[in-house]
């Protein structure tokens, strides 16, 4: 049987707010929980606004938690607006599954394997300055949607 992150709309919602709160556990800031708190975002305001709340929240948060923004660590720009991008394209082509399931559905699928960037990036190039400080462009192959 496949994994549910979450058994319902408030599981999410508690993810949200201790993110938000500050008070999720580092430990607990994994790939999924990014995942999620993308979709959350990306169903409640328009796509730009929630660009603006998952940049500015994963910075707090990071910062709350000890872990340093620095062109080395922390957030990286090209990988929020990547990630954001898929995760929009995933939840409009499935926008009458409830969100919870929506976003469980979403972290089991291929759109959401943790090492999707590099089907469209080199290492060097996501990994670098540059990237984490700017949106920078697939240099192994084009999205297969618009970036948001």
């Amino acid at each position: 049987m496949e994994k549910n992150y979450f058994e319902e709309e408030t599981d999410l919602k508690k993810l949200v707010k201790a993110f938000q709160d500050r008070t999720l556990e580092r430990k607990d800031w994994t790939h999924e929980a990014h995942l999620a708190i993308a979709i959350y975002y990306l169903s409640q305001y328009p796509s730009d606004e929630a660009i603006c709340y998952l940049r500015a929240n994963i910075i707090s948060y990071n910062t709350a938690v000890g872990t340093e923004n620095t062109p080395e660590r922390g957030y990286h720009e090209t990988l929020t607006l990547f990630w954001a991008t898929i995760a929009a394209f995933y939840c409009e082509q499935n926008n009458k599954t409830p969100l919870f399931e929506l976003t469980n559905q979403f972290i089991r699928s291929k759109w959401a394997t943790k090492n999707l960037p590099l089907d469209y990036y080199t290492r060097e190039h996501l990994f670098s300055t540059k990237a984490r400080a700017f949106w920078t462009p697939p240099n192994l192959q084009p999205m297969p949607i618009e970036i948001l």
